[in-house]
């Protein structure tokens, strides 16, 4: 049974979900998987998206710090690119209503 992240809720709680997954014994690759390939290939998008390849539809994120190492560095997102727009990540969460960048779970 392949697990995919972000299956509910609105996506504002994906860190914290990829943060239990990893806790729970994933890899942090395997948790950044469960978010972006195994996501789109259950949905039978994988051929057009879901990873970083020639020719692919990619929405990228700029982060401060090495999720491949502590998952939670999502959270120190600096720039989001969709669509081939490039958006301050700050700038995009008070439009959202939310101030300054999100906090580490305890």
């Amino acid at each position: 049974m392949p697990i995919v992240a972000g299956t509910d809720g609105s996506g504002l709680e994906l860190v914290r979900e990829l943060e239990l997954y990893v806790n729970a014994g994933f890899t942090t690759s395997e948790a950044l998987a469960s978010a972006t390939i195994a996501t789109t290939h259950l949905v039978g998008a994988d051929g057009r998206t879901g990873s970083i390849e020639v020719s692919k539809a990619a929405d990228l994120v700029l982060v401060d710090g090495d999720p491949s190492r502590t998952i939670g560095d999502l959270r120190h997102t600096k720039i989001v690119m969709m669509d081939g727009k490039l958006m301050d990540a700050d700038t995009l969460r008070a439009a959202g209503g939310f101030a300054g960048a999100p906090k580490f779970a305890d």
